[in-house]
C-alpha cells in the first residue's frame, strides 16, 4: 500500500507541521494561526526552522492567513504531565522538605540521605520520560494552595518539573536533564532551617528578609560534602538568587562575575524560579498571569540603556523558547499593538510579531534613544538585527498611562 504523502494530510487550508520533512517547498506563503509569515512560498524548509515549530507547539501551519486559526482553540490543550504524575511529584516533594527539616532540627549534620536521593533522581526521569512524549502539551500550575507550607511543597515541585522540561528542550546531554530536575527539587532545601512564623509572614522586616537570604547557603552547606549531589545541583541551591545587576544573593555578583561564576544551568533556573514565585499566590500579594509573568520578565533582562535588570538576553530567549508556549497554553504573551522599548532604547509599537522569536518582532519606532518624537516612523524588523531585541513591554494602568510593571520587593521573591 502507498504511503500516504504531505498533500494527503493537508486539510482545507491547513497542513500538519508533523507530517513535514526537512526541504519541503509550498507553491504559496504559509503562516501561524497567529497570521505570522512562517515561510515565504517556494522557499526550502530548513531542519532548524521545522525544529523551531515543533518545540514552539506549532501544530499546524495555513496557506490563507485570513483563515488561520479557524480551527485552532476548538481542542483543549492537553496537559504535558499526567495528574497521576503531578501528585507523586508534589507528595515527594513535601516529604523530602519535611524530612531536611527534621535533621536540621534534630540531626544538624546530617545530609540528605542516600534513598532519598535516589528517589528523586527515579522521579525526575519519570518526569522527563513522560513530557518528553508530548510535543503540544501545556503545563498548568496549581493556583490555589491550602496554606504556606503547600506553597513551598508546591513551589519546589512545579520548578522541578519545568527544569526538567527546560534542559530536555534544549537537548542538554541526559546528565545535565537529571541535574537541572532533581536541582529544582532540592533548590530551596535551606527554607528547611527556617522557622515557620517568618515563613509564613506577609510582611518582612529587614532582619527576617536576612534570615531569609540565608537559605541558599545553609542549604549549599547541608549539601556540599555529599558525594551523591551533582555539582550542577549544588550551584542551584547556592546560587539561583544571583542577577546581573548585583542586586542578588548571596555574593552579589556583578555582571561580569555573574555571566562567568554562575553556570548557564543555574542562570535559568533561576529565571524559572522567578516565574514560579510570581505566578503562585503569596500572602498579601496576588499571583500574576503567566501572560503577565513572562512580560514583566522581560521588563527584567539586561540592556545597554538599564541600571537595573537581572537576566541575560540569551537566557531569557532560552527560557521563552524551552517553555514559552507550554506556560502559556500555547499563545503568545506580546502582540500587535503592544508599547515596547527596545535594547537600543528606541520606543516603538509592535506591528507584527514573529512565534518563532518573540523578542524580535516587526516594530514601528516612534521615539528614538533620545525619547524624541520620530517626525516620521521607521518600521524595522527585528529578526534581521537581531542583536536588538524587545527589553521593555509597557502596560496602560487605570489612569490609562503607560507604565513598566515594576516591584519593589522583587529581589526578595
Amino acid at each position: 500500500m502507498k504511503e500516504a504523502g504531505t498533500k494527503d494530510k493537508i486539510k482545507d487550508n491547513r497542513v500538519e507541521v508533523r507530517f513535514l520533512k526537512p526541504g519541503h517547498r509550498f507553491s504559496m506563503d504559509v503562516f501561524d494561526s497567529e497570521n505570522n509569515l512562517i515561510l515565504q512560498k517556494h522557499t526550502p524548509m530548513s531542519q532548524a526552522v521545522l525544529s523551531h515549530l515543533i518545540s514552539s507547539g506549532i501544530n499546524y501551519l495555513y496557506f490563507d492567513p485570513s483563515k488561520a486559526g479557524e480551527d485552532a482553540g476548538i481542542d483543549e490543550p492537553k496537559s504535558i504531565i499526567s495528574e497521576e504524575l503531578k501528585n507523586e511529584t508534589y507528595e515527594h516533594t513535601k516529604n523530602l522538605l519535611e524530612e531536611i527539616r527534621y535533621s536540621f532540627a534534630n540531626s544538624p549534620g546530617d545530609s540528605i540521605s542516600r534513598g532519598t536521593i535516589d528517589r528523586s533522581r527515579a522521579l525526575v526521569d519519570k518526569i522527563i520520560t513522560e513530557t518528553e512524549k508530548s510535543s503540544d502539551g501545556v503545563f498548568e500550575m496549581v493556583t490555589r494552595l491550602k496554606d504556606m507550607d503547600d506553597y513551598y511543597y508546591r513551589h519546589s515541585m512545579n520548578v522541578a518539573i519545568m527544569a526538567s522540561i527546560l534542559a530536555s528542550r534544549l537537548d542538554f546531554k541526559p546528565e545535565i536533564k537529571s541535574a537541572m530536575g532533581v536541582g529544582g527539587l532540592f533548590h530551596d532545601i535551606g527554607f528547611s532551617s527556617v522557622s515557620k512564623e517568618i515563613l509564613h509572614k506577609a510582611q518582612l522586616n529587614d532582619s527576617d528578609f536576612d534570615i531569609i537570604k540565608s537559605h541558599t547557603h545553609v542549604g549549599y552547606k547541608f549539601v556540599e560534602k555529599n558525594p551523591r549531589i551533582h555539582d550542577i545541583e549544588k550551584r542551584i541551591i547556592l546560587l539561583h538568587h544571583e542577577r546581573g545587576d548585583g542586586e542578588g544573593y548571596p555574593y552579589g555578583f556583578d555582571l561580569d562575575q555573574y555571566q562567568n561564576n554562575v553556570p548557564r544551568e543555574v542562570r535559568l533556573a533561576g529565571l524559572i524560579d522567578t516565574f514560579t514565585a510570581l505566578t503562585m499566590p503569596r500572602p498579601g500579594e496576588a499571583a500574576m498571569t503567566p501572560k503577565q509573568a513572562m512580560r514583566f520578565m522581560v521588563n527584567m533582562v539586561y540592556a545597554p540603556y538599564k541600571t537595573k535588570y537581572s537576566f541575560l538576553t540569551a537566557d531569557l530567549r532560552d527560557f521563552l523558547k524551552a517553555l514559552g508556549f507550554i506556560i502559556n497554553r500555547g499563545q503568545l504573551f506580546m502582540s500587535a499593538g503592544d508599547l515596547v522599548r527596545i535594547s537600543t532604547g528606541e520606543i516603538g509599537i509592535i506591528e507584527e510579531m514573529n512565534r518563532l522569536y518573540p523578542l524580535n518582532p516587526r516594530v514601528r519606532i516612534i521615539k528614538n534613544s533620545k525619547m524624541e518624537t520620530m517626525k516620521r516612523p521607521v518600521e524595522i524588523d527585528l529578526i534581521k538585527t537581531y542583536n536588538e531585541y524587545i527589553s521593555n513591554i509597557y502596560d496602560r494602568n487605570t489612569t490609562g498611562q503607560y507604565t513598566v510593571s515594576r516591584q519593589d520587593s522583587l529581589n526578595r521573591i
